[in-house]
């Protein structure tokens, strides 16, 4: 565990299960770019996990090749 990830655990324990959270997660390589990306309104869980009660894919530009 890194001082980093200590930091965030400690600010999402603050934020508690009542918090909405807008949360953009996305896949991606250095070769093609963003593959995959999506958006949603997310809670926090007393158990530590994420629901995603809405959640939305967002078009992906294709990558340009320099």
């Amino acid at each position: 565990m890194t001082e980093e990830y200590l930091g965030l655990h400690e600010a999402f324990e603050e934020l508690g299960a009542t918090t909405r959270l807008v949360c953009v997660f996305f896949t991606a390589d250095a070769e093609n770019g963003i593959h995959a990306i999506h958006w949603g309104d997310a809670h926090l869980e007393p158990d530590r996990t994420f629901t995603w009660p809405y959640k939305e894919q967002l078009p992906v530009a294709p990558a340009q090749m320099e």
